[in-house]
């Protein structure tokens, strides 16, 4: 039983509680009002940028007017800036018509304050300066799903602003401690500090005042360096595109305490042809590089190891035939030189040998030259082959037959000596041939050494026979 009453009472509660809900939610207004937001500043010619600003509670649609001046004002683009909401956007007449909904099937509802559409105006060049500009917004109708406002305005106005000066002139400049010639004026843009600046590692303090106050002026290259320098005054308009640069050069004296550099030597060297023979290498100062007869100039170039040394000049060279030389001369900065040779070395032109061999002309004179010579040494060879092929034969006649020793003996004379160079003769020559044969040189070698055999042989019988007969 108690039960069934704590059910009764607990349902009584929950149907309270949702109908008071729902005549809250019935009752609740629709709430909405709108803004235009512009820049401050306005000159002509400038984009001009005007904002719609919604705020309120459960709005879903927007119907609005935009009326301008087109005389001030020329419409350019517009777009819409929540990624829910649908706009479109007319223009017609110095008047915009716009349209916005939700796009979301009512889920993103405007519930805050945010911007829903940009315009983009451009200002005319026509307007002058405190020309007021205005742009008007009317709402036509603001609406939620059960419930619109209308007839909801807004407005922005703004009055022309001066253009932007272009003037990037200076009114004044100077250098704290040192004079500056010529003396300054506002067209003059170089200068220069008269004397040497003391060696100082601070910046030296330049005083520059530009004309118009809403220019900007920017200084470089106050800290100086031994030597010459170059300061830097950039005057910029106030419009930022207008800009004006003062110089003034000024030379620093050399730190009383420093040593100069002695370094001389190079930290590289480039042929454009070929390749450095041996390596480079600062310590060494000799080269040679080996390029094709083709090549017919180089250049080479090089570097200082020393920053402030002076480095050799870029040289290119035209080659010939052979060695050609090329110095390199690096000066440290106390003046001390070092000197690099590089010997390019052109090589000869083999294409050409091979030419001249192929056409046989100077060959060919080189081989009457040998032919001549030869037959100077085979005429030799001839005469000495028959002197030596005599001189066998006559040691064969004496030898060929044992009996004829004694004869030999003791008549010497009782052969002709004309036979001697027939039987020779018949020897050499060839039947029915009247020219003299031509025998091979080892041919007539062989023949010595037989004939000396021979010789040989026949004196030792005829000392053995002359024994005996004793």
């Amino acid at each position: 039983m108690k039960r069934n009453i704590l059910k009764i009472v607990s349902s009584i509660i929950l149907t309270g509680i949702f109908v008071c809900l729902l005549s809250a939610l019935s009752s609740a207004e629709l709430k909405a009002s709108f803004s235009l937001k512009g820049p401050t500043t306005v000159r002509a010619g400038d984009t001009v940028t005007i904002q719609i600003k919604a705020d309120g509670e459960g709005i879903l649609g927007i119907r609005a007017e935009i009326t301008y001046d087109k005389s001030q004002l020329i419409y350019s683009t517009s777009s819409g800036v929540l990624s829910k909401w649908k706009v479109e956007i007319t223009e017609e007449n110095g008047k915009l018509s716009i349209w916005a909904e939700e796009n979301n099937d009512f889920k993103s509802p405007i519930n805050s304050s945010v911007t829903l559409v940009k315009l983009n105006f451009k200002a005319s060049e026509k307007l002058k300066t405190d020309d007021k500009i205005s742009v008007k917004l009317k709402v036509l109708e603001a609406s939620s799903t059960e419930d619109s406002i209308e007839n909801l305005s807004a407005s922005y106005s703004v009055n022309v602003s001066r253009p932007l000066s272009d003037n990037c002139d200076l009114a004044s400049l100077s250098v704290e401690g040192y004079t500056v010639s010529p003396q300054f004026s506002a067209s003059v843009t170089d200068y220069e500090i008269e004397g040497e600046v003391a060696y100082t590692s601070a910046p030296l303090k330049i005083n520059a005042k530009a004309k118009d106050g809403e220019a900007d002026v920017e200084i470089s290259g106050s800290r100086l360096s031994v030597g010459e320098n170059t300061i830097r005054i950039n005057v910029t308009a106030e419009d930022g595109v207008t800009v004006k640069t003062y110089r003034i050069k000024a030379v620093m004296a050399q730190d009383p305490d420093y040593v100069p550099s002695s370094d001389s030597t190079l930290s590289q060297i480039n042929v454009s042809e070929g390749r450095l023979s041996p390596a480079f290498s600062p310590s060494v100062h000799n080269y040679i590089v080996y390029v094709p007869y083709e090549i017919t100039s180089v250049t080479v170039t090089s570097s200082a190891t020393d920053s402030r040394a002076v480095p050799p000049e870029t040289v290119e060279a035209e080659l010939l035939p052979d060695d050609n030389e090329i110095r390199l001369v690096c000066t440290a900065e106390d003046g001390t030189e070092s000197i690099y040779t590089v010997h390019v070395m052109r090589m000869p032109d083999y294409s050409a040998a091979d030419t001249d061999t192929g056409t046989g002309t100077d060959t060919g004179t080189d081989t009457e030259e040998y032919t001549d010579t030869g037959s100077d040494t085979e005429t030799e060879t001839e005469d000495t082959a028959a002197d030596t092929f005599s001189e066998t034969t006559d040691t064969e006649t004496v030898t060929g037959d044992e009996t004829a020793e004694a004869t030999t003996s003791e008549e010497p004379s009782a052969k002709d000596p004309d036979t001697e160079p027939e039987e020779s003769d018949t020897d050499i020559k060839e039947p029915g041939d009247n020219k003299n044969r031509m025998f091979p040189l080892w041919a007539l070698f062989v023949a010595a050494a037989a004939g000396l055999v021979l010789g040989g042989a026949v004196s030792i019988l005829v000392f053995n026979f002359s024994n005996e007969r004793k």
